[in-house]
């Protein structure tokens, strides 16, 4: 086994010589480290990761985003692949525009604006979504570091630079390897649903371009891939911008802002939310989340110390509010 600190410690290195992408303000905290993905730590004022094979460190900068190369190769065509990666295409402004009398996206947009939605790796983000069943961010992120730390290619100097395994290198492993590898009953899971994208039962490549509808199915085919799960994958790497994953913080904020009914079950809130947010439905999801889930840090420290949380909500949470 591959000697690994359980909270991966980061060792510095020699900074690379930087690129600006050029882009609007973008908030890489909230969009690296926020739950959409699980392998991005801070390193100095920047965020450092693994994009395919490629070990980047991206930090925000005047003008776009700073990207520096890590792994020591050419730049090549790494600002389009940042650029895609962060969906830097996207014209949050005119999104928006179109949601700034919304009751609850309004101020979230207002007050958080550069949060962005990921295009990762598809068998990646699908890894990632089946560890996180009944866990939470360091948990997830100790356990998706693991597989691709004993089971991933190493592309880069430093203790996290390891590409994700591909799914059969996964399936190989098998269960009772990912269980030593602190994942539990996810380790089930995880093996069954490599071996399915291995053999290409599930060609989760092709799901990109097949409809919301197909695409989900084919996900929730997999054992341990309920509706939440498959409608994170399709978000986050998938380009199924109608997808709108449900869980606790949404649900709440759904029955608070919108006045959903309590008894509606979760499948068929998130019908709800697709057919009034439509094609924004993930990007108004993660901005709900955002808000919801520094409203609810807030209210966990009775409202102190939470400078990222909106001042309204602060109050909302403090019972402060009218």
């Amino acid at each position: 086994m591959r000697s690994i600190d359980k909270v991966f410690p980061a060792k510095p290195h020699q900074r690379a010589q930087g690129i600006i992408v050029a882009a609007p303000p973008v908030d890489l905290e909230a969009t690296l480290d926020g739950g959409q993905a699980f392998r991005w730590w801070q390193d100095g004022a920047g965020w450092r990761g693994v994009i395919g094979k490629r070990v980047v460190r991206l930090t925000e900068a005047a003008g776009g985003i700073l990207l520096e190369v890590v792994d020591g190769r050419p730049t090549g065509g790494l600002p389009d692949i940042v650029s895609r990666y962060l969906s830097l295409d996207v014209d949050l402004a005119r999104i928006q525009s179109r949601f700034a009398e919304d009751p609850c996206l309004g101020p979230a947009f207002r007050g958080y604006t550069g949060l962005r939605l990921l295009r990762q790796d598809p068998w990646e983000c699908l890894s990632s979504f089946i560890c996180s069943s009944i866990s939470n961010i360091p948990r997830i992120k100790l356990n998706i570091g693991s597989v691709a730390c004993e089971l991933g290619e190493r592309v880069g100097p430093g203790d996290r630079d390891f590409a994700f395994p591909s799914a059969a290198a996964v399936a190989r492993a098998g269960e009772k390897r990912l269980r030593q590898l602190g994942l539990g009953f996810r380790g089930k899971f995880l093996a069954q649903a490599a071996a399915a994208v291995a053999a290409g039962t599930v060609d989760i490549e092709s799901l990109r371009t097949a409809s919301y509808i197909d695409a989900r199915i084919a996900l929730t085919s997999l054992n341990g891939v309920g509706e939440k799960v498959a409608d994170c994958v399709l978000a986050f790497s998938l380009d199924k911008p109608e997808a709108f994953p449900i869980d606790r913080w949404i649900r709440r904020a759904l029955e608070e802002w919108y006045g959903l009914p309590p008894e509606l079950n979760n499948t068929k809130a998130a019908d709800w939310a697709r057919t009034r947010f439509g094609e924004y439905g993930a990007i108004a999801q993660q901005y709900i989340f955002h808000r919801e889930r520094l409203a609810g840090r807030a209210k966990a420290w009775g409202g102190r110390h939470v400078t990222r949380a909106l001042p309204e909500d602060a109050a909302r949470v403090s019972g402060k509010s009218q």
